[in-house]
């Protein structure tokens, strides 16, 4: 670890269940976010400040003028820019040590395996069903962990699949009924604060399963309520055995 790098990230240098060991670890990992959205620039920013030294981000959209509110990675003068090629620009003016990748286009059966194949850990921060359920499958078959989350309107969900030895995907936890009959968060709403809060956890689970730290969101769905901040944790393996245990639904909306 060079003095400039342990001098930047210097809070976790001293934090007990970091330390050293566990700068020069997540240095080490290499992290792909899917998804550079109102999930993607919460969570790649809180990796890039909690010291992941490599971080792809897959996604083939541009910035649009709606965007700017919740994805604040971009600024008016980056718009119709693509959203990979904007968020490494900004990042890259303070992570100057970090490794970013882009990759400008969506995920699909094709290019998939390929890219995840280079990475220890997935973040799935996209916003609709089949790409959701192709990074969840792909998880499965290549046994890398993918971190799950998604926010609707207040209501933020978190989880972790394919940690270790559990092999699981979206639609074997999920009803998959999609939010408001399919509508964007312009007709349905998002809750800025709670896209942000949703990408912050994610990314937390990320690092903690990094570090192997304990409380991770493995064979546990959180649910939170940003607004009222009610949350409610299911163990799967509740739903599996209890048959009065609603299963939940999944809910997204394009963020």
């Amino acid at each position: 670890m060079s003095e400039m790098h342990s001098r930047f990230f210097s809070d976790h240098l001293q934090l007990p269940v970091i330390g050293k060991k566990g700068l020069d670890k997540l240095k080490c990992t290499r992290v792909l976010v899917v998804g550079a959205g109102g999930l993607g620039c919460p969570v790649v920013s809180a990796l890039a400040a909690s010291g992941i030294g490599y971080i792809g981000i897959l996604d083939g959209d541009k910035v649009e003028l709606k965007n700017l509110a919740r994805q604040y990675l971009y600024t008016p003068a980056q718009v119709g820019t693509l959203k990979t090629a904007a968020a490494i620009t900004q990042l890259k003016i303070r992570y100057q040590d970090t490794v970013f990748i882009a990759y400008p286009f969506f995920a699909n059966e094709t290019n998939i395996h390929s890219i995840f194949s280079e990475y220890d850990i997935v973040i799935d921060a996209t916003d609709n069903f089949p790409a959701r359920l192709l990074i969840g499958h792909t998880g499965i078959q290549l046994g890398t962990p993918v971190i799950y989350g998604s926010i609707f309107r207040s209501e933020v969900q978190i989880t972790i699949f394919n940690y270790k030895a559990q092999r699981l995907a979206i639609d074997d936890v999920f009803t998959l009924q999609p939010a408001a009959e399919g509508m964007p968060c312009e007709v349905s709403g998002t809750y800025v604060i709670g896209s942000m809060i949703a990408g912050m956890l994610m990314a937390n689970e990320a690092i903690k399963v990094v570090l192997d730290l304990p409380d991770k969101l493995t064979g546990k769905l959180l649910l939170f309520d940003v607004l009222s901040l009610q949350k409610r944790v299911i163990n799967f393996s509740s739903l599996q055995s209890d048959p009065t245990e609603t299963t939940p639904e999944m809910k997204t909306c394009e963020i």
